[in-house]
């Protein structure tokens, strides 16, 4: 007996913390007000029903079990059509069945009959996020985090789409407060390192990375990051190149850096290999071609050398001059290898 009765008493303190009712400043239980009338004491125990059904079918909801969800949610209908739990409730089932625009039409209900639910703004995010309506999907989050100050899940969802919408001032700032309510919280961390390097705060973008190190945390997200890093704060080629080779094939900027730190350190056999993938690509950057031409001479290549620098001339007839250039230099600093004076004898591991 005693144990039912602290259930109930359980379960109506719930109903009180997750649908406070904003029209009573104290949000006090539901109950707490109600006199003993027979009227009363029916509304009393359907508001206990329905907090159990709710808290219930959130989790079959989140289990996948839409069926049973399905069954809770006609029990809470026939409680009380007009509540938010079975306006919230069927919102989310509908979500999770990937019916949005009438998944958007319960959960708006849901905010004009508690317009402090904030699961239901958070949801009506997640409905935008998954339209890959970013910008939308903002304004939901932030009434979600605002309702809800103290929830890392609002604010993770939050910062990333102050990011998605290119506001990387704003999503750090999200990020380390996701961070600071939930100190072990990986993906804020990533999105704090991300955002981090993306506004030039390279120092603390490598801590970062340091960190994740340390933790033992491996993550392609962050390691590309790391690679970059390495090179870019402390011309570490050979580190970021120990990076880079861990991940098979890389995306495109990830190959020119790869190619870059090869060259730097003398592996030209290895940038030419590297960069040839590079500079088929429209998008290659003149720069990257120039290191593809000095590879190529110093491999003593001039097979593809002469290829590549006759397809050059003719994309772009009008840089002749300043590819010959770039030829008659690659040419010149190759020559320069045989004059360099060396105290003691040296083979190159390359």
């Amino acid at each position: 007996m005693n144990r039912l009765l602290f259930s109930c008493l359980l379960l109506i303190f719930l109903a009180g913390e997750i649908f406070p009712d904003d029209g009573n400043e104290n949000h006090s239980s539901p109950i707490s007000n109600l006199d003993n009338s027979p009227g009363n004491l029916d509304t009393a125990r359907r508001r206990v029903q329905i907090t159990a059904l709710n808290t219930e079918t959130v989790n079959l909801i989140r289990a996948n079990n839409l069926a049973k969800a399905s069954v809770n949610i006609d029990k809470i209908r026939k409680l009380d059509a007009s509540s938010v739990e079975y306006h919230y409730l069927k919102g989310s089932y509908l979500y999770a069945q990937g019916k949005y625009p009438q998944a958007e039409d319960f959960l708006l209900k849901a905010v004009q009959i508690h317009p402090s639910h904030d699961p239901s703004y958070y949801l009506l995010g997640m409905i935008f996020v998954q339209k890959s309506k970013w910008a939308k999907s903002l304004e939901y989050f932030q009434k979600a985090a605002e309702l809800s100050n103290y929830n890392p899940f609002y604010r993770i969802n939050l910062a990333l789409a102050y990011f998605e919408t290119g506001n990387f001032l704003r999503a750090k700032a999200e990020a380390e407060r996701a961070i600071e309510l939930k100190p072990n919280f990986r993906a804020a961390k990533l999105l704090l390192l991300k955002s981090n390097f993306l506004l030039g705060n390279k120092a603390d973008a490598y801590s970062q990375c340091v960190d994740f190190v340390k933790e033992g945390f491996i993550s392609r997200e962050y390691m590309l990051i790391h690679a970059r890093l390495v090179m870019e704060i402390h011309q570490n080629y050979r580190k970021a190149i120990e990076i880079y080779t861990q991940y098979g094939e890389l995306p495109f900027q990830e190959k020119r850096f790869l190619a870059r730190a090869y060259y730097n350190i003398g592996n030209y056999r290895a940038a030419a290999i590297t960069y040839q993938a590079i500079v088929q690509l429209k998008i290659a950057q003149e720069e990257d071609k120039i290191e593809y031409i000095r590879s190529l001479s110093f491999i003593k290549d001039y097979k593809r050398l002469e290829s590549f620098v006759n397809s050059w001339l003719q994309e772009e007839p009008e840089k002749r001059s300043k590819i010959l250039e770039i030829l008659d230099v690659a040419e010149l600093l190759k020559e320069n290898d045989s004059k360099v004076f060396h105290m003691f004898p040296s083979r190159s591991p390359y």
